[in-house]
């Protein structure tokens, strides 16, 4: 098996990382260009090392008891790397049953943890930036009641509360062909477990679009569009979607620049490349005097 591999990061979502995995020693990268040590102590535990790799220090770079991973270092392909993490757990939708929103995945059927907490979070708690334009037109028509819920803070509600009263989750692991198999979980009914479900059931994304009202349905697409570019770097995606995030991740350039070394496709080059030439452009900028 390959040691080179991508998973991503849920639990609040945080992208996709890159991954050279030799056994008792892990790399990750999360833009394909430096790298995180980790190894295995004679303990067996795994900690992180101080040293820092990239293109610029790979040949010089030495690692104690660690040359097998220098020499992966070294050989790897170019990223983005195959996508491996098929083990996904779906907090359910309490009247479908179906998968509603994604909140962890793994590669190794032996890390799919038994579940314990099914609270879907959309944010690490520190970030507040989210804004969504659906929300922002839809309060500018009701009445000022005080200062409205923080957009997370209604998208977490919301999702969360289709999962109720009893929050159920599902390990699946996903086939070739994108359907599911159902594994063990959390809440789950008689026939559950080991159900295949169509890939159509799936969300091709993070949370399911399909909700009652356009206000839902809005909210949840600001979302995906929010983290457009990471997004970007899923593979499998359908060209429809794929071209509806571009567009969304050219609107915040500098999150797009950053991850742009892990997109395996684009399809609107000409639109990528003058939000990169802006990106670096903003970033070249001075911040602003306080």
């Amino acid at each position: 098996m390959s040691p080179y591999y991508g998973v991503r990061r849920l639990g609040p979502y945080l992208g996709v990382i890159q991954v050279i995995d030799v056994g008792d020693a892990c790399a990750y990268s999360t833009n394909g260009r430096t790298w995180r040590i980790r190894q295995q102590t004679a303990s067996g535990r795994f900690r992180w090392g101080v040293t820092q790799v990239s293109e610029d220090n790979v040949t010089d770079v030495r690692l104690i008891g660690a040359d097998n991973l220098v020499e992966a270092l070294k050989k790897q392909p170019p990223v983005p790397f195959p996508i491996r993490d098929r083990f996904e757990l779906w907090l359910l939708n309490s009247s479908t049953r179906r998968p509603l929103a994604l909140l962890r995945t793994r590669y190794k059927a032996q890390d799919m943890e038994q579940v314990t907490d099914p609270h879907w979070r959309p944010f690490l708690m520190t970030d507040m930036a989210f804004v969504s334009p659906t929300l922002v037109e839809h309060e500018k028509t009701q009445p000022r009641n005080g200062r409205p819920a923080p957009h997370r803070d209604q998208l977490e509600s919301q999702v969360n509360i289709a999962s109720r009263p009893l929050p159920a989750a599902q390990w699946f692991e996903r086939l070739s062909d994108g359907s599911g198999r159902g594994r063990d979980g959390l809440r789950l009914g008689e026939g559950e477990i080991d159900r295949v479900l169509a890939a159509e059931a799936f969300p091709e994304l993070l949370l399911s679009e399909e909700w009652d009202n356009e206000i839902q349905q809005g909210l949840v697409r600001d979302y995906h569009d929010w983290y457009a570019a990471s997004l970007l770097a899923h593979q499998n995606l359908s060209a429809a979607t794929r071209r509806r995030l571009e567009r969304a991740a050219c609107q915040r350039p500098q999150p797009l620049l950053a991850v742009y070394p892990l997109i395996p496709e684009v399809i609107d080059q000409e639109a990528i490349d003058v939000a990169l030439v802006s990106a670096r452009l903003m970033n070249a900028s001075p911040a602003p005097a306080p």
